[in-house]
């Protein structure tokens, strides 16, 4: 089973509208409100591509309760902790016309010492039930900045592979216990590294320095570009053919999902990377964040195409 962790989820809305201005009063063409955070939208992916999948993280309130409906209305299982304060909303303003995504997104709760306590209760017990953890997105006010650190210790200790994704501070912080995968974007592996990543070998350099220092499968994502992954016998370079697109929020979290279910499933480092690729490009192409079809992943997956760019 995977089991994903959203310490701060979020309902998610995303409005669709033509010309889009601050300052303006604009009636939606089309609107969705769903359960986020990105731990949340891996576990909606990895559910439909057929995975048991486990959710857990922290949630209040009536936003809370919608999330968790939501959450096990798609066949997830609801294990998530209960907190006294809201969870938040996140706003997405979509202007297909011009190729815009506009967000606001709420700072979320602050969670206390007990609730801490409880969750990481629950988080030991969800361990023995696992074999992957997937971890994701930023932490709610009142969790150390280090609090994945303490997972992912408590991950090894029972011998999960644990995929962070995250950044900032939390991913400088958690790289010191070496996760089984993160997946920054080249902004965040040039904060993270203290290298300078201006193309792609110096990426492909700290990339590999991170395999070197024990993260398993590092991996830069790079947008349409595809992405560079430290695998076993090289850094490799994974693109895929330009494509029209609707909506590309929750791509990466579809990504992650897809790495996470082919590990799962026994699958090798360049298949796991591919069929990540085709969940993110799949993710592309609905309105809804964190969605896909099984039908455009295999459509997907066939198109991506790989090549070994440095040895170690």
């Amino acid at each position: 089973m995977i089991l994903t962790v959203t310490l701060n989820p979020s309902l998610d809305k995303v409005y669709i509208v033509d010309d889009f201005e601050v300052g303006k009063v604009f009636r939606p063409k089309r609107m969705t409100a769903t359960a986020g955070g990105k731990g949340v939208n891996v576990s909606r992916v990895a559910a439909l591509l057929g995975a048991p999948v486990a959710a857990t993280g922290l949630i209040g309130g009536s936003t809370g309760n919608m999330i968790a409906r939501d959450v096990a209305s798609r066949g997830i299982l609801d294990r998530f902790v209960r907190i006294a304060e809201e969870t938040r909303t996140c706003i997405n303003v979509v202007d297909q016309k011009h190729a815009t995504s506009t967000e606001i997104l709420e700072p979320g709760p602050v969670v206390t010492e007990g609730e801490i306590q409880a969750f990481l209760r629950t988080y030991d017990e969800l361990l023995d039930e696992c074999d992957i953890v997937a971890a994701s997105g930023s932490l709610p006010r009142g969790l150390p900045m280090d609090f994945y650190c303490e997972l992912l210790r408590k991950a090894k200790r029972k011998g999960k592979r644990f995929i962070l994704d995250t950044s900032g501070a939390y991913l400088k912080e958690a790289i010191k216990e070496t996760p089984f995968m993160i997946k920054p974007n080249e902004e965040e592996l040039s904060q993270v590294s203290g290298e300078t990543t201006s193309d792609v070998l110096s990426c492909a350099s700290v990339l590999k320095s991170f395999r070197e220092q024990g993260i398993h499968l590092p991996v830069l994502t790079m947008g349409k570009d595809g992405c560079l992954a430290a695998l076993s016998d090289g850094v490799y370079r994974f693109s895929a053919p330009p494509i029209e697109v609707v909506n590309t929020v929750g791509s990466g979290d579809s990504f992650v999902a897809g790495v996470a279910v082919a590990l799962s499933r026994g699958l090798g480092e360049v298949d796991a990377i591919t069929l990540g690729m085709a969940c993110g490009m799949a993710n592309t192409q609905f309105l809804e964040t964190g969605m896909i079809s099984r039908e455009l992943v295999d459509e997907f997956r066939s198109a991506v195409t790989f090549e070994k760019i440095a040895n170690y």
